[in-house]
Parts: C-alpha cells; structure tokens; sequence
C-alpha cells in the first residue's frame, strides 16, 4: 500500500501513520487523531480475537434489548478502564502479544485508561446486531468495546464489522479507494495533485497552535537541539504545536520547562 503513495506523490521517504490500535479486519481511513469509527456488535457469542475472525470461546442464547443497550452507553463512556484483546499489537516482554496468543500462549494484559468522547446506538439491525459509531482518542481498542458491552449487557459479542469513517479533519468522503489508489500507481506523476488525491501538509496540521521561528532556532531545532524560550512563550506548556519557518511548517515540537524540544521534524 505504501508503494501506492510513494509512487503517486515522487516521495520514496514517506512512512505510514497508524491511526487505530484496532488492527484486525478494519477498514477506512488510514491516519491518526481523534478518531469515529462505525462498528456492528454480533450478540451471542464472544471469540478470542474480539472479531470474526477469532474461534468462538462462548455462547449465549441472550440477547439485549435496544433500551438495554442506550442505558448501558453511559459506562462506556468519558475515560474508563479498557484491557486491550489479547490479539492485538502491544508488547509484552518485547514481544507481540498476537504472536504469544497464536502460539497459544497466556496473553495478560492489564486495562489502561481509553477516552470515549461520543458512543451511540445507530441502527438496530436485528436481534443479532446492532450497529453503533463512537469517537475516541488513541489507543482505543472498539473490539474491547464490543466484548466489554456485551460482558456486560449478559450475552457476550465480538465486531463483525469495523470502519473508521472519520480521523481529525477528515470525513469518509475524504476516502480513495484502494483500486483507485492502484489505479494511480501506474499513471504519470502529476495527474493524483490534480485530481484532490494529494493535499497540502497544512491540511493535517490545522487546528494545532503554530510558533514561529528565527534561522538560529530553526538550524537547532533541525539538529534535534532543543530551543529556550524567552517571556510568556516559555511560561506556557504544550504537548504539540507547529513549528514554522519562513512561513512553512518545520516540524512538531513540545514546550516543557521554558524550552522548545523536537519530536518531528519535516523534510519538505
């Protein structure tokens, strides 16, 4: 896939940004922020993927109602505890913990604290499924979400379907098909600009407070030094904010302690 982007934009230097910690049968938009996802619960069954594509590890005959489900969303809902799926990516001891849980190994991990900003009830499809969307912050696991409602709710579920519609500044109309995308590796270069496939770098960073700098900072900054700051500048905290040069954006720094430290710098 990363081919596809490398080709149609001239720059072999692009890298992927991860935007979901659910890794499993997702598909949508493929960034990184604050983040809406639509997903449908099937009730009755829990797997050990927390997806379809997991072997079922119990049953139930029980099945919510749709008053149940809207009074249990409030749980779900501000920051709460969550324990990832034990098929998911995060380490244990450096190793994955899907690698430990296909090997057949006992994957414990411990909850850690999740932001669900907006989780609702969409479309009750059947007495088997019902389909919700939810916005969250990062390390959001929805396949926890499902498997903890339906703990919950009594009758156990897994995601039968998963798609991230909405990421930051970008909505599902935003979206380009992988064909589309394949479509494009094998035209000239030029032609994806033209068409809105590719957007400006200002396009992500919107909505982030922006500091301008001088050369001198701006040359420390690009060799990973840290900058002090002077006046209200420095007396101000912040885990990101632009960074620009000459008017075009340097890179993603933080503000700690009266000092400007990089995190990530652009090559444009």
């Amino acid at each position: 896939m990363m081919n596809f982007f490398k080709h149609i934009s001239g720059n072999n230097k692009i890298r992927s940004a991860r935007g979901t910690d659910d890794d499993i049968s997702l598909n949508g938009l493929l960034l990184q922020g604050i983040e809406r996802y639509r997903f449908t619960v099937a009730w009755g069954e829990e797997r050990d993927t927390d997806d379809t594509e997991g072997r079922v590890v119990a049953t139930s005959d029980k099945r919510p109602s749709v008053e149940a489900i809207k009074a249990l969303l409030p749980q779900f809902t501000g920051t709460i505890m969550q324990v990832p799926p034990k098929f998911s990516a995060i380490k244990i001891q450096g190793e994955r913990a899907y690698d430990l849980a296909r090997d057949g190994e006992v994957v414990e991990l411990q909850p850690r604290p999740i932001e669900v900003h907006d989780l609702v009830l969409v479309n009750q499809l059947d007495k088997d499924h019902s389909t919700f969307e939810a916005e969250c912050g990062k390390g959001t696991y929805v396949r926890s979400l499902a498997r903890d409602m339906g703990r919950k709710l009594g009758c156990l579920g897994h995601v039968s379907m998963l798609r991230r519609i909405a990421v930051g500044p970008f909505v599902e109309a935003d979206m380009i098909p992988l064909e589309t995308l394949a479509e494009m590796s094998h035209k000239p270069l030029g032609n994806s600009a033209e068409n809105g496939a590719l957007r400006p770098l200002e396009t992500v960073l919107d909505g982030i407070p922006a500091l301008a700098v001088m050369d001198p900072d701006a040359q420390r900054l690009r060799q990973g030094q840290q900058v002090l700051l002077r006046g209200t500048e420095g007396s101000a905290a912040a885990e990101v904010v632009l960074v620009t040069h000459d008017g075009k954006p340097l890179g993603l720094c933080s503000i700690a302690n009266g000092a400007l430290k990089p995190k990530r710098l652009f090559n444009l």
